[in-house]
């Protein structure tokens, strides 16, 4: 009696770690790999100062990414947040204005057993 509650037991903990791990495996997946013309789309070409080069569209890139993380996470977690932090590559001070030439894009999520999943991103535009 038991060998089989410690089986059921060994059982039941081995699903849970496998589950875990295929959520967080998955979640690695989708924030690593994310695809760069996502990015890449947020770059503003038309108005391109002399001074300040290309920069980031603030309000298509947190639209982009918001709408693939939000297509996406939801098979792997139900609670995430996506957070953005624009700074400027030089000195890496808050970038306040509309010239973000660069951007720190975290995920956060949670998962079972109350395990915090968190990742940092950063892209950067730079010139040639």
């Amino acid at each position: 009696m038991i060998n089989m509650i410690i089986s059921f037991m060994v059982v039941v903990l081995s699903f849970n770690f496998f589950m875990m791990s295929y959520q967080v495996n998955g979640l690695n997946r989708l924030v690593m790999n994310a695809p760069i013309s996502l990015f890449e789309t947020a770059i503003e070409l038309m108005d391109i100062s002399e001074e300040n080069g290309p920069i980031f569209n603030k309000e298509t890139l947190e639209r982009n990414l918001t709408s693939y993380f939000d297509f996406s996470l939801p098979h792997y977690t139900d609670e995430y947040e996506v957070g953005f932090y624009y700074y400027n590559p030089s000195d890496h001070s808050v970038c306040i204005d509309e010239n973000a030439k660069a951007v720190e894009v975290t995920v956060s999520a949670s998962f079972i057993f109350m395990y915090q999943y968190q990742k940092t991103m950063f892209y950067e535009i730079r010139s040639n």
